[in-house]
């Protein structure tokens, strides 16, 4: 070694003891998100829907629109889309895309019937919530059914039910095009 060069100083304590608060200040920061990531995946398995299911009276964690029920969602919305149940169903596909959920269940009936559940999971806590959406053709055009709710909490903070207003005017956006 040149007697110019310098051999990069030591760390010292000082430097070594700072690095091991951040990196413990880190941790306590990280281990409610990972204590909320377990409760989630004890306390919310991923349920098999193969049918519509309903909301619950008085719930606030779920939303629903159909032709005999509508839960926590505008009854003016139209349950009859003036479109082919195929076109409806690619509408629903391109919005479960764009919005990142997750398939879960999909069937295509010999009737036409058209059957989805997928799981949409929230932002940082990474909460699951199960959007499932059946179609039945009736001639030319579609009868929806759509349904949103949170597995955990009593409260979705409106989550649900802005879900299915945005869901909603997407399917029935196919209506301009068709």
């Amino acid at each position: 070694m040149h007697p110019q060069e310098a051999e990069p100083p030591l760390p010292t304590m000082e430097a070594a003891g700072k690095k091991r608060a951040v990196f413990i200040a880190f941790l306590f920061l990280l281990l409610p998100w990972v204590m909320v990531q377990g409760w989630i995946v004890l306390g919310a398995p991923n349920p098999e829907h193969t049918t519509m299911p309903s909301c619950p009276e008085q719930t606030m964690n779920c939303a629903s629109l159909t032709a005999n029920e509508t839960v926590r969602m505008d009854a003016g919305l139209a349950t009859v889309i003036e479109a082919n149940i195929s076109e409806v169903w690619d509408a629903w596909m391109a919005w479960s895309d764009d919005n990142g959920l997750r398939g879960s269940h999909e069937d295509v009936e010999e009737g036409g019937e058209h059957f989805s559940h997928r799981v949409a999971i929230t932002p940082f806590w990474r909460f699951p919530d199960d959007v499932v959406v059946h179609f039945v053709p009736q001639g030319d055009d579609t009868a929806i059914a759509l349904y949103s709710a949170s597995r955990l909490g009593q409260s979705d903070l409106g989550v649900n039910p802005d879900r299915l207003e945005s869901l909603h005017a997407a399917l029935v956006a196919v209506q301009a095009t068709s």
